[in-house]
């Protein structure tokens, strides 16, 4: 029976498929690592963007912050010298 061609069809088609069955694995875990590498690295690019935009808000906010305080100090540098040339004018120089 050892001679018998449909044996040796049969354990070729089992080591056929054996080889199809391994190779079907190692490309899923070849497939798997390259799903998990690349959800790693959208996940790193998220939270890069997510910092870089935290710190352009910061950024925009203190420009902001800073061009206010000019406004503000430069009307009241304003109002300071308004207030002294009315005084200087009703009251006079205290030099003379």
């Amino acid at each position: 029976m050892a001679d018998n061609p449909t044996i040796a069809e049969i354990k070729a088609a089992e080591t056929q498929a054996a080889e199809a069955v391994q190779k079907a694995k190692e490309d899923a875990a070849k497939k798997l690592n390259r799903a998990t590498s690349d959800a790693e690295n959208s996940l790193k690019e998220a939270r890069q963007n997510a910092a870089r935009q935290y710190r352009d808000k910061i950024r925009r906010a203190e420009e902001a912050a800073e061009a206010k305080a000019k406004s503000v100090l430069s009307k009241r540098e304003a109002a300071a010298s308004f207030i002294m040339e009315e005084v200087m004018k009703k009251y006079g120089s205290s030099q003379a």
